[in-house]
């Protein structure tokens, strides 16, 4: 999988992913800091959250190597996918700044 581009890779480098990712987490962090109770569950979930993923990482690593080949198929798949997104949709390269500024004008 290291010799081929990942698909979540370039999903994740898209700027509208990227924006939309950024207005998540102020979104997430102004309310977690505007109510008291939320920021202390929300503290608690996070850290659950790492935990299981750490734990899940270590079991879940023999079944990810038996399904690489499957995975590089689906992830072949997901990449000439985002290929023909690309070139038919260019805006989805383009900076959201200048995006909203298209549609805004």
């Amino acid at each position: 999988l290291t010799d081929v581009a990942s698909a979540a890779d370039r999903l994740v480098k898209l700027p509208i992913f990227r924006s939309a990712c950024a207005k998540l987490s102020v979104l997430y962090t102004n309310t977690k800091c505007s109510h008291p109770s939320l920021k202390m569950l929300c503290e608690v979930l996070e850290n659950s959250v790492t935990v299981i993923s750490t734990m899940a990482i270590d079991r879940i690593s023999p079944v990810i190597v038996k399904l690489e080949p499957h995975i590089s198929v689906v992830n072949g798949v997901a990449c000439k996918s985002l290929d023909w997104l690309e070139s038919t949709y260019p805006v989805l390269l383009a900076p959201s700044e200048e995006v909203k500024y298209e549609t805004n004008a």
